[in-house]
């Protein structure tokens, strides 16, 4: 997931590796204890990648000023993945 979420956030340099992995963390943390299922954490899926993608760019740097749009689009986010049937397979 780490290099996605660089690849996303047009990160090349690995410095910031261990503050992204920490983001990434929590991220997935939050999104667990606001009800997003479990399922969806522990996979590959591309609506979390977008969701821990908007978490890190809204904590990334120092001097942010777009922290709010991308908590609220995150926030967002969040809110449709809990809506996500954790006892249902989806079918493809």
């Amino acid at each position: 997931m780490l290099e996605q979420i660089k690849a996303r956030c047009g990160i090349a340099v690995d410095i910031y590796d261990g503050e992204i992995k920490g983001y990434i963390e929590d991220c997935l943390q939050d999104m667990g204890a606001s009800g997003v299922p479990g399922r969806l954490l522990n996979g590959a899926n591309a609506q979390v990648l977008t969701a821990v993608t908007l978490y890190v760019k809204a904590y990334l740097g120092n001097d942010r000023s777009d922290t709010g749009k991308y908590l609220d689009l995150y926030r967002k986010k969040v809110f449709r993945l809990t809506l996500e049937d954790d006892d249902v397979e989806q079918e493809h």
